[in-house]
């Protein structure tokens, strides 16, 4: 073998070490970075008809979480709290889409996505209150940050109280944007996260146990 195709192929090899480091977390590698996964594949989905799939079962003072008949649901019964359920997985780029139906609550308590988990202090969440308004947030060391503006705006197409959500996000390379309904409501760009864990989540403010249904869990290769 010649210098220069030694020389090349260590380049290579490095180049290949280096994209496949990025592609663990947590010891897991990217679901949507495994060969012969192609855009348009379905790296995980659940409709939560069977207990064992995978997501936490917890019941404790300040949280619940647990399978039922209709779904998966979470309720968390402190204010200024929040309870967040994932595949145990990793994606770097996805495509996540949930349907959410809040059973109770107050109005300005938040349900959505999240992607690019880490931990419960850094991650991406795609939120909807039950009065209406939406964002796209970054948790980062703990400190939350609306990527797409100062505040949650409104949005004409959410369903309010208990009415039912059908939510979709995409983290695709820098690319955030969020679908509810069928509807683009919000774009971002933001690369502090390049994978992590998806699922979704519920938040309380001032006022304390919120309850909400998901279903027809599906992730797929953007």
């Amino acid at each position: 073998m010649t210098i220069r195709k030694q020389i090349r192929l260590v380049f290579l090899l490095l180049a290949f070490s280096l994209t496949a480091c990025s592609s663990f977390n947590n010891g897991k590698f990217s679901q949507d970075l495994l060969p012969g996964k192609v855009s348009g594949d379905v790296l995980f989905e659940d409709d939560f008809s069977k207990s064992g799939s995978g997501f936490e079962t917890i019941s404790n003072v300040y949280e619940l979480k647990a399978y039922s008949p209709d779904g998966y649901m979470i309720s968390v019964n402190q204010a200024n709290s929040r309870a967040v359920s994932t595949t145990n997985l990793n994606y770097s780029n996805s495509e996540i889409s949930v349907k959410s139906k809040k059973i109770l609550g107050p109005s300005d308590s938040q349900l959505g996505l999240v992607c690019r988990y880490q931990d419960k202090y850094n991650f991406y969440a795609f939120t909807i209150s039950s009065d209406g308004y939406t964002g796209i947030i970054r948790f980062k060391e703990g400190q939350k940050e609306l990527l797409n503006s100062e505040t949650l705006i409104p949005a004409e197409n959410i369903n309010l109280a208990d009415g039912e959500n059908q939510l979709s996000a995409l983290c695709d390379g820098e690319k955030l944007a969020f679908t509810v309904n069928g509807k683009l409501l919000l774009t971002a760009e933001d690369d502090s996260f390049i994978n992590g864990d998806a699922g979704f989540f519920v938040e309380t403010f001032d006022l304390a146990k919120t309850t909400v249904l998901f279903n027809d869990f599906v992730i797929i290769k953007p």
